[in-house]
């Protein structure tokens, strides 16, 4: 009896998360000035851990396409209203836009997403202004700067980046940002979702020098604009 009563538990959320969805849509056809700010307001502090139903050991590492029984807002509101080839114009779909939110979350603390402005480009395109508040920790030195904590560097190489390492570990950075949002009309999804940020000024701000900002992002695993270059999905 209490195991049929979980399964009814679980039977109801997933028809409620079902309805909002397809509530969702129809809010938001034919508008992605709507989609833009629910999209931020959703990853306001980056990607949270899905929902499982009870009784799961475990979470395996499966697609969006194969969750369908997975209670989460933010992969829910992505079917609905983002192309499943949606591009950056480098990387294409929804598990490559959610990779992007998942290392963000992941290598640093505290994340927090705010929209600033919201302006119309052209028609069917719309760019966001954004500030993104981020803590930068072991994680992101061991995951994004690695050869910063490398010790095979030579004493004096060692050293000058054991330095820098100290000097932005558990630091707040607020960086700039931007996204812009191309709205298919006929499918009524976005179709390219392209974001930057500018992690060069708050890194220089930290560290007051050109020279020491270019070994922290020489051979590192995020650009200056906040791009990931490493193509390892993440479980």
């Amino acid at each position: 009896m209490t195991a049929s009563i979980g399964r009814l538990k679980v039977d109801i959320l997933d028809l409620e998360t079902r309805r909002h969805t397809i509530t969702s849509r129809t809010a938001f056809c034919n508008s992605v000035w709507s989609v833009a700010i629910e999209y931020f307001r959703l990853f306001q502090h980056g990607f949270t851990t899905p929902l499982l139903e009870p009784n799961s050991d475990r979470q395996t590492s499966v697609t969006v396409e194969e969750r369908p029984h997975q209670l989460h807002a933010q992969i829910d509101f992505l079917r609905e209203t983002v192309a499943h080839d949606v591009t950056d114009r480098v990387d294409h779909g929804v598990e490559a836009l959610l990779e992007n939110w998942k290392r963000l979350s992941l290598y640093h603390d505290d994340v927090n997403v705010e929209l600033k402005r919201l302006e119309y480009v052209a028609v069917d395109s719309l760019q966001a202004t954004t500030t993104v508040g981020l803590t930068i920790t072991e994680s992101t030195l061991q995951n994004l700067f690695p050869h910063l904590l490398d010790s095979r560097a030579s004493d004096n190489e060692e050293k000058q980046e054991s330095s820098l390492a100290a000097k932005l570990l558990n630091q707040r950075i607020i960086a700039h940002g931007s996204a812009r949002f191309d709205w298919d009309p006929s499918s009524c999804r976005v179709i390219r979702l392209e974001s930057k940020l500018d992690l060069l000024s708050p890194v220089l701000e930290l560290l007051g020098s050109l020279e020491d900002v270019a070994r922290v992002f020489d051979a590192a695993l995020v650009t200056p604009e906040g791009r990931f270059t490493t193509n390892n999905f993440l479980s």
